[in-house]
């Protein structure tokens, strides 16, 4: 049926260069500038420009150095340092991903199609084994999504919407995952979304039942493993130390100690169907959700952690637990649940609290210690014999809603295991997500009020990994600075307590 509709469907055109923007004259300009450059430099200005969407500038590099990038590779001496200049058309010139990648994640139209006209390759980037596919879609540039697709039909290149990256997500995923339902229905369209190919892609879920081998899920778990990526967390650096840092963050010389957290993701099992049949198949929690980066900086604050003192959370839907391993880290709670219900995200939560708990510390406030309060639980939301027998003080989740059908068992769950003056605290992307609407209207009614609902800091959504490397933190987690997130916070009707942010 598929393949009789496309016959009725008129072929794309191919893409053409676009007109300057600038004069004649600034153009000019920057092809002598261009021509200025060293090699190395005229890499980084292409990467970099390509990134900010400065076209002229990207056309100009392009047609200065793209003759004669070949020419200068050969002439350098053998001993001079290649690092920098690898052997490739210029156009394609990478420091872990390509002008391509960087102009189609950030959505600039005009520049995508100058770096296509001039040949620019579909590759996958070296560290994450995303192509510009999967950045386009997962930030729902519908048109970039369409310039690509169209331009590979056209020049007969390969491009596959079910191509996974290192992390088992492919490009479909990140649509699903954004909610754009044009870029949605672009992706479906395309013909290596046929329906034998994505019956094919489902079939290497490792969990199509609860009662499968626990010797033969093990095994897929170590399997997996290896190809899994481990961050090191730092939810206080940035604009938060002058004024939100803890007390605890010097060690016995009066220096700067700080504490960093180290969270161990896994590829999405069967990512193109990753919530399941059953909600035990849902492995979604294998994977670090932006939403719950930004959980993480909101509970690790010093205005916010030192509510949770000598009090008992639950992270429902913990997934790789960061925002609970966090709050265990920097707040003196007295103990802390983190629940899920597939097996393999339980496995490697509990591989996280591990690796975390056997850590050594700069100061007498050891990780190791400041963990033990850590259990890892699973439970079914449906099923209350599994919850803890005691009610909780502070619930948090991130990012649960992806369709109106979880929201009564949400509220149920959350209702439940509140104690009378609990507190949920709850954070999500501003739209996107079926049912959310449903739930925080149904959250504001009967026994919760709603004290917070406001929109994330700037500081929230900035790059956590210790390391500071924004490159590095964009590769893996693009949506967290393009996307508004809100933070709720919902009180049991008795307890009007606002807890400052």
């Amino acid at each position: 049926m598929k393949k009789q509709e496309e016959k009725g469907k008129k072929k794309p055109e191919p893409v053409s260069l676009p007109s300057l923007e600038c004069s004649s004259q600034e153009y000019e300009d920057l092809l002598n500038i261009a021509s200025s450059l060293s090699p190395t430099e005229a890499q980084n200005e292409l990467l970099e420009c390509a990134r900010y969407g400065e076209v002229d500038s990207v056309r100009a590099l392009i047609e200065t150095w793209s003759p004669k990038w070949s020419v200068d590779q050969d002439k350098k001496s053998e001993g001079e340092e290649r690092n920098n200049q690898p052997q490739q058309d210029f156009v394609n010139c990478a420091d872990d991903s390509t002008a391509l990648h960087k102009a189609c994640a950030n959505g600039h139209i005009s520049t995508v199609k100058v770096l296509l006209y001039h040949g620019a390759t579909y590759l996958q980037n070296k560290s994450g084994g995303n192509t510009p596919l999967h950045w386009a879609c997962a930030n729902g540039h519908e048109a970039i999504v369409k310039i690509l697709l169209d331009h590979a039909e056209v020049t007969g290149t390969n491009i596959d919407v079910l191509l996974k990256n290192n992390f088992g997500r492919s490009s479909l995923t990140e649509g699903f995952t954004n909610g754009n339902s044009n870029v949605i229905e672009l992706l479906l369209e395309h013909n290596s979304a046929s329906e034998e190919k994505l019956m094919s892609s489902g079939s290497d879920t490792k969990f199509e039942s609860q009662n499968k081998n626990t010797k033969n899920e093990e095994n897929e778990l170590d399997e997996n493993s290896s190809k899994g990526i481990t961050h090191e967390f730092d939810f206080l650096r940035d604009g938060n130390l002058s004024n939100d840092l803890s007390p605890d963050q010097t060690n016995r010389e009066g220096k700067e100690s700080r504490k960093t957290l180290l969270i161990r993701e896994l590829p999405i099992t069967n990512a193109d169907d990753p919530f399941g049949e059953i909600a035990a198949q849902d492995s979604t929690g294998l994977g670090i959700w932006c939403a719950s980066l930004v959980m993480a900086r909101w509970v690790a604050s010093k205005s916010t952690s030192g509510d949770f003192d000598g009090k008992t959370m639950l992270e429902l839907g913990a997934g790789c637990a960061v925002p609970g391993l966090t709050a265990g880290l920097y707040s003196g709670s007295s103990s802390i649940y983190l629940t899920d219900l597939n097996e393999a995200t339980m496995k490697n939560l509990q591989y996280n609290i591990d690796i975390n708990s056997k850590r050594t510390c700069l100061n007498s406030s050891c990780q190791d210690s400041s963990l033990k309060r850590m259990k890892a639980m699973t439970i079914d939301w449906g099923d209350n014999k599994t919850w803890p027998s005691k009610t909780i003080d502070y619930i948090i989740g991130s990012d649960l809603i992806y369709q109106k059908s979880i929201v009564p068992l949400l509220k149920t769950v959350v209702t439940g295991l509140l104690a009378d003056d609990g507190t949920f605290l709850y954070v999500c992307p501003a739209d996107g997500r079926d049912g959310l609407k449903e739930f925080i209207a149904s959250m504001k009614r009967e026994d919760f009020d709603c004290v917070k609902e406001q929109v994330a800091p700037n500081i929230y959504r900035s790059n956590p990994l210790s390391n500071g490397d924004d490159e590095e933190a964009f590769i893996h987690f693009h949506e967290l600075p393009t996307t508004e997130y809100v933070l709720y916070e919902f009180c049991k009707s008795k307890n009007k307590k606002d807890i400052k942010i």
